[in-house]
């Protein structure tokens, strides 16, 4: 089933068109839905042999071995439920991988190599080429497409991370799919403001520096981040407008302070998006828009922690792309039964079994499942080699595990 080799295979494709088709009844309904996707890197340092093993950072930023993959959720317009949409699987080493600075050089009659240039044209004329870039926009229009089926006028929020601010895809969200989007930008990012260098030349003041026209700020009795609190602290929320190539969007910078004034964090957040902003409150709802892109990160952690997504130990390329959105279908499946997972008094045992002591939840399910596949096991190997009960007591006292 995960190397292609039968009549009727399970692939990656699938896999994803089977996520999507099932989105288009459970939205049908919604007015609104928030759309984090996010780039997660499959680590794979120790692997050497394994097909189109490619490069990708560890938690360090240090180059090692590796596949990447674009991840698309669906959070429900009570900013609560989370659903896994799509994943695309693939590597910087495939011969259908081609960098985006590569391809506009393709474009642009750039390529030197000849033969690289007829394999770039082949790709490209059949619409077979990937990089992270292509792949967000095709996983974004696919997404935002199968959800309109049912409901033409729901509205879409496309969140990402500072790997999208690019002006193509802006525009791709905001001219082609007609979607709205909150986007992290860049610490490069101008403004439309200029101002005189240290040689005399007019340069552009980069976003995160420029004057914002409207800036409000609020004390925080008590902000919690990451595990930490801090009293009587300030947030400084400035919106504006800034205009990208013919475009005019939202900027939003987000600076927090301590109580002696110190930043928390040495740059502010700075986000953009084509929802109009004209009061604090809407500023502020652009930043708590953002703050939903965590639940993607949540996803990645259980799927890594508790699913072991980077542990398999297949070789073939087509097993390995399968076997990864495998792991993210059945993660999907154990956040779709999340609300039964606190009602179902069975459910409840098989936490405690997993250790939860009283806490419900999808990695204690987990570990209480695990531990009952185990004991089904050994109760069939007891049956299958006809193991008597005194002779299985002699077994277990022999192990130590005897009553």
């Amino acid at each position: 089933m995960l190397d292609n080799s039968l009549n009727e295979v399970l692939d990656d494709k699938k896999i994803s068109e089977a996520l999507k088709e099932n989105s288009i009844e459970k939205f049908s309904g919604k007015k609104r839905l928030y759309l984090p996707s996010d780039h997660c890197d499959i680590r794979k340092k120790h692997s050497w042999k394994m097909e189109n093993i490619g490069k990708v950072l560890d938690l360090n930023k240090k180059v090692i071995n590796g596949f990447s993959t674009l991840a698309s959720i669906v959070i429900d317009e009570n900013k609560r439920d989370v659903t896994l949409m799509d994943i695309s699987v693939f590597s910087n080493k495939e011969k259908r991988f081609i960098k985006q600075d590569e391809l506009k050089d393709y474009e642009n009659g750039k390529i030197e190599d000849k033969s690289r240039e007829e394999e770039i044209k082949s790709l490209v004329d059949e619409d077979k080429h990937i990089n992270l870039t292509l792949s967000l926009i095709r996983q974004s229009k696919q997404v935002s497409e199968i959800l309109k089926v049912a409901n033409p006028d729901i509205s879409l929020c496309h969140i990402h991370d500072r790997f999208a601010d690019m002006n193509e895809y802006l525009e791709h969200i905001d001219q082609n799919l007609q979607d709205e989007f909150v986007i992290r930008a860049t610490k490069t990012r101008v403004s439309n403001q200029t101002k005189l260098n240290e040689k005399g030349n007019i340069v552009k003041v980069k976003l995160i520096d420029s004057k914002f026209a409207n800036r409000e700020s609020k004390l925080i009795d008590k902000l919690r981040l990451k595990g930490k609190i801090y009293e009587q602290a300030k947030s400084i929320i400035e919106w504006d407008r800034v205009k990208i190539n013919k475009n005019w969007y939202t900027a939003v910078r987000i600076t927090l302070k301590k109580r002696d004034g110190e930043n928390i964090f040495p740059n502010p957040m700075l986000l953009i998006s084509n929802i109009k902003v004209n009061s604090y409150i809407q500023a502020k709802e652009i930043y708590y828009i953002y703050l939903l892109r965590s639940k993607i990160e949540a996803v990645f952690k259980f799927l890594k922690d508790v699913l072991g997504w980077e542990e398999f130990q297949v070789r073939d390329w087509e097993s390995i792309k399968n076997i990864i959105a495998l792991s993210f279908f059945i993660g999907n499946y154990f956040y779709e039964i999340e609300s039964s997972l606190i009602e179902h008094p069975t459910i409840e045992i098989i936490c405690q079994l997993g250790d939860g002591k009283g806490t419900v939840s999808r990695f204690y399910f987990l570990q209480g499942l695990k531990k009952l596949l185990i004991a089904q096991s050994v109760f069939q190997f007891k049956e299958d080699k006809g193991i008597s009960d005194d002779a299985w007591r002699e077994i277990t006292d022999f192990a130590g595990i005897g009553e």
